[in-house]
């Protein structure tokens, strides 16, 4: 009877759950440049550039440089393909999303005593970040199994303190069970399963800026911008194990030869764990930026990102099946329809970025930025402080300092643009661009106009690899990942 009478007991347990951890506070640290296709196609490289709606996220001193309005609209089709090889064995995952990209407005005008002298005012809404991804892996274990992580979390804990959302789950089915107020296992790890997991993830970071520019004598430019966030994030993952070779028996169990669970259970077959849950919140920000006209042909600038400070709201499900030989299937659910709520914050590092733009007439142009973000400063926050104390102290142990360099040119070829850019973003533990987390994104682009009105095409591959674990990586061997995206993006403006 014990399942029966535990599992509502379990349902009011957990109030932290395991969605609020490090990666969250890196999926919302690192942001990929979104706006126009022009932005687009010369990486996001505007920060000495400017005159494009995308510096408002970058440098807000950029639209200093404006000299007539300017509003448009971007749309693209973004492909994800995730490639995933765990212990030789590789699968892949492909998703295909229609994202809106960005929106901008400008005005710009003379100051009223000298017409050396600017005022800018910009409204722009960036796509950040995009959250459409499939990943499904694949692969038979090495002696290794999820139980051992589960066992791992039981400590000297008695049954009403196990983790409703994990342990405490896995001994409703009969995963693990007790016997002199020792924990076992059910799935013996002598014998390899096939370990499978499905993850699938949408959502998207909008960011909504309000940015005011001034430029002094055609020389000085600078500008502030107050960055608005919406997030909207949707995650779900299905772990299995399967003994596919039906090599686990009553008789090799872990527990003691002379132990069976007294409802007869025996022979595992498999089990699965799914987490689902949501993600939404909104952040703010503040972004300061100057332009310095060192010449004709030379531009530098510098900008600073403060902290977003996200206030974040998850509603979350955790559901354990498993099923054996001898004793059938058991289900169990943390925490009861229609799912549990939690809210709290997370603060991003702060990000300091240096440009310099070279600029040859109005024929071509080339811009370099590059970003400096310490991503140990990251931090979780709630109402209770010491609920993520020991999260907080992973992030500053596990990652480091980083930096990100994008590099954008453009050509005048009439009637027609023609623009390529390049961008490296580093890894956020610490080998910069080298090892887990780098991307590397090559893209090109072309634009044409008539009269006021213009058109923008861009075209972006990015590519990223990084080692996964489908749970503890002390219980679990590394799952190689590789994603490929590739972005078709367009703009439609005008000038006025």
């Amino acid at each position: 009877m014990k399942r029966i009478i535990l599992l509502p007991a379990l349902c009011l347990l957990g109030s932290t759950v395991i969605s609020q951890n490090d990666i969250d506070a890196m999926r919302y640290s690192q942001n990929y440049f979104g706006g126009s296709s022009r932005s687009k196609a010369m990486a996001g490289s505007f920060g000495a550039l400017g005159a494009d709606g995308t510096c408002m996220s970058i440098n807000p001193a950029g639209i200093g440089l404006y000299r007539k309005g300017e509003m448009n609209i971007s749309f693209g089709l973004k492909f994800n393909r995730v490639d995933a090889t765990h212990n030789g064995t590789g699968d892949q995952g492909f998703k295909a999303s229609v994202p809106f990209d960005g929106l901008t407005l400008v005005g710009a005008w003379d100051a009223a005593n000298n017409k050396e002298n600017h005022h800018a005012l910009g409204l722009s809404c960036n796509q950040i970040a995009n959250y459409n991804s499939t990943t499904n892996i694949s692969g038979m274990s090495k002696n290794k199994s999820i139980t051992q992580d589960i066992l791992a979390t039981t400590g000297n804990s008695s049954i009403k303190n196990l983790d409703a959302s994990f342990a405490g789950l896995a001994y409703e089915v009969y995963l693990i069970d007790t016997i002199n107020s020792k924990y076992y296992s059910l799935v013996n790890t002598k014998y390899n399963v096939l370990q499978s997991k499905i993850i699938e993830t949408t959502g998207r970071n909008n960011e909504w800026c309000f940015n005011y520019a001034y430029g002094y004598i055609d020389k000085l430019y600078l500008g502030a911008s107050l960055g608005i966030s919406s997030i909207n994030f949707n995650y779900s993952s299905n772990y299995t194990e399967q003994d596919v070779n039906d090599s686990i028996k009553r008789t090799n169990y872990t527990y003691p030869v002379w132990y069976y669970p007294a409802d007869k259970v025996g022979g595992f077959k498999d089990l699965s764990y799914t987490e689902t849950f949501k993600t939404s919140g909104s952040g703010y920000s503040l972004k300061l930026g100057a332009i310095y006209r060192a010449a004709d042909f030379i531009r530098i600038g510098a900008s600073f990102n403060s902290p977003t400070i996200y206030n974040l709201t998850d509603t979350y499900v955790y559901y354990m099946s498993a099923t054996y030989d001898e004793g059938g299937s058991f289900t169990a659910q943390n925490p009861p329809n229609p799912g549990g709520k939690f809210n709290y914050k997370i603060t991003t590092p702060m990000k300091f970025t240096g440009s310099v733009a070279f600029i040859y007439q109005k024929l071509a142009a080339l811009n370099i930025d590059y970003d400096i973000i310490s991503y140990n400063q990251a931090s979780l926050q709630s109402s209770t402080a010491s609920v993520f104390s020991g999260v907080n102290e992973t992030i500053r142990k596990k990652y480091s300092q980083s930096s990100n360099l994008r590099v954008g040119a453009e050509v005048n070829v009439k009637p027609i643009f023609l623009r390529m850019g390049y961008a490296m973003y580093g890894s956020p533990f610490g080998d910069t661009f080298k090892g887990d987390g780098v991307s590397y994104l090559f893209i090109g682009g072309i634009g044409a106009g008539k009269g006021k009105t213009y058109i923008d095409l861009s075209f972006t591959k990015r590519i990223s690899t990084e080692g996964y674990y489908m749970y503890n990586p002390n219980y679990v061997d590394k799952t190689e990942i590789k994603n490929l995206g590739t972005t078709i993006a367009l703009t439609i403006g005008s000038k006025f």
